[in-house]
């Protein structure tokens, strides 16, 4: 089993993470308590599964860890971080320096193509160029997310968020088997019914009725304006619905 520790610090000539071999969860803290902590726990076992590490401790046993050392116990808003690597699940908490992103410029990547068939798209590896080079791609394109395609042309997610679409009343996000992370606000929506897995394509978003973005850390982001179609409706009642059933506030 992962050994819990507040200690981040890590010899690099020795650790596995100089490969990049580790994984990592990003948990929004609502006064004082993390969100949704069993399912990004769940998602890092599966990793853990398969990548062969040991197994993460039992969600008891992380609760109790973090109650005994106050982590993130006096924080109304802010991120809890774990990392899994080198036999140890490394824990800290940390405000969330930025403000919440309100509205989103949506761009489709022209750089970055996700293979579907890459079993690392399923878990939060600390393998994360591919991610990071979205986010560069859309902040110099003016964007707040860029979605990259797959090598079918099939969407897949954005390098921090998942896309959902309203399309003739209903709400799709593109499944996992086209490449799109199992995010955790994304598990939340599709558990309780509220979206569907669908392929999509970047035309198919020109008669959508609304688009969102959405993570299980900043929550519900309408997306005003989608590149190449015009801009959406930013108040449209698929967001006041989807922010309900995250329990966000």
């Amino acid at each position: 089993m992962l050994e819990l520790s507040l200690d981040t610090k890590v010899e690099l000539a020795t650790s596995a993470l100089r490969h990049g071999a580790g994984l990592f969860e990003t948990i929004r803290i609502q006064r004082g308590e993390p969100r949704w902590m069993e399912l990004h726990l769940e998602r890092m076992a599966s990793g853990c599964a398969f990548l062969g590490f040991d197994s993460p401790p039992d969600i008891q046993e992380v609760r109790d860890f973090l109650h005994v050392h106050g982590v993130g116990a006096s924080m109304g808003f802010g991120v809890l971080r774990f990392i899994a690597a080198d036999g140890r699940l490394l824990a800290f908490a940390e405000p969330l320096q930025s403000q919440p992103t309100k509205l989103a410029n949506l761009g489709l990547s022209l750089e970055t193509v996700r293979f579907s068939g890459n079993p690392l798209n399923r878990f939060k590896t600390l393998s994360y160029l591919e991610n990071l080079r979205l986010a560069q791609e859309a902040a110099r394109r003016g964007h707040f997310d860029a979605i990259a395609p797959n090598e079918k042309g099939f969407l897949s997610d954005g390098g921090r968020t998942t896309l959902f679409a309203v399309i003739d009343g209903r709400i799709f996000t593109p499944p996992v088997a086209d490449g799109a992370l199992p995010g955790i606000a994304r598990r939340v929506l599709l558990d309780a019914g509220f979206a569907v897995e669908a392929s999509l394509r970047w035309e198919d978003l020109a008669r959508t009725e609304a688009v969102f973005l959405a993570n299980a850390l900043r929550g519900v982001i309408p997306a005003g304006n989608i590149e190449g179609h015009g801009s959406r409706p930013v108040d449209h009642p698929a967001f006041a619905k989807a922010r309900e059933c995250l329990f966000l506030s």
